[in-house]
């Protein structure tokens, strides 16, 4: 950053110091002045030329012309008399050029330094935030809980908790924080679907009853929910209902792009589902 500054000032510098520099080297436009005098003579040589036809043509009397033809030459010399003082204003103007040259750049540079903040146009380093650790999320939870304590009709802040209890694997703790955010998760399919997975951890009877009921709920909401399509499957795998599990997981599978792990994981769920099929169709031996 601060060789950009530097450079791009350095450029502007140089620009406006050149075009100063350029003007008074070149010194007054003298080109301009020679033509007007070329063109006035060239007029009064004219004007000579017609007092002669006049004289003859006997136009102007003899006294006449001679009074005419004085002022005519008078003013031809005035006119051919060449400026005195052009050589001495171009000298001038070509030192104060070389002078310029010199002392604007190192004018500039001295001025910055004396009152500008060559610093400033270096910003400070950046200060990264401190890392939150478990025992910080750990802290929140327990004042998210202590707040609830006081104000239990806030279902939204009891579905933080649970799902802060998730994150923790308290599993009955988020169970009952979920019930108490009902108001909120009825129409909330993944909320539905966590409800059912905690639901599911925190008792031994698994996805029956009341877990598989949420599941079949939040896809009656959303049948497109990658979260609640996985539990279903599980759900159908732990009652042994193969062809439902597959079902479910196909549909999770169409849902996520081909090449990703995640998809490569429900392929082997599904297979896996498949060889069970397979195995309970095929008597053996």
């Amino acid at each position: 950053m601060n060789l950009i500054f530097t450079l791009i000032a350095a450029l502007l510098a140089a620009g406006v110091t050149w075009w100063l520099v350029f003007v008074l080297w070149r010194g007054p436009k003298l080109d301009s002045s020679v033509e007007h005098h070329a063109v006035n003579a060239a007029v009064l040589r004219d004007q000579l030329v017609e007092l002669e036809q006049d004289r003859a043509n006997g136009i102007l009397s003899v006294p006449d012309h001679a009074a005419a033809q004085q002022e005519l030459q008078r003013r031809v010399l005035d006119e051919a008399t060449p400026a005195q003082d052009t050589g001495q204003r171009r000298q001038s103007s070509k030192s104060a050029a070389i002078a310029l040259a010199i002392v604007l750049p190192v004018a500039a540079t001295l001025t910055y330094l004396a009152i500008g903040n060559p610093a400033a146009i270096t910003p400070p380093p950046a200060q990264s935030a401190p890392a939150m650790t478990q025992a910080d999320v750990q802290a929140m939870v327990d004042s998210l809980a202590a707040r609830l304590a006081r104000n239990p009709d806030d279902a939204p802040g009891w579905l933080m908790l649970a799902r802060s209890y998730r994150y923790f694997e308290k599993y009955e703790d988020a169970a009952a924080a979920f019930a108490k955010a009902a108001t909120v998760i009825q129409s909330d399919p993944l909320a539905l679907s966590e409800f059912a997975e905690t639901l599911a951890r925190s008792n031994q009877a698994g996805f029956k009853g009341e877990p598989t009921q949420l599941l079949e709920r939040a896809l009656s909401l959303n049948p497109r929910e990658p979260f609640a399509l996985t539990l279903a499957g599980a759900a159908a795998l732990e009652r042994q209902d193969y062809p439902a599990a597959i079902d479910y997981w196909q549909q999770l599978f169409d849902l996520l792009p081909p090449d990703s792990d995640a998809a490569r994981a429900v392929a082997d769920s599904i297979e896996r589902a498949r060889r069970a099929q397979a195995e309970t169709v095929t008597p053996k031996n």
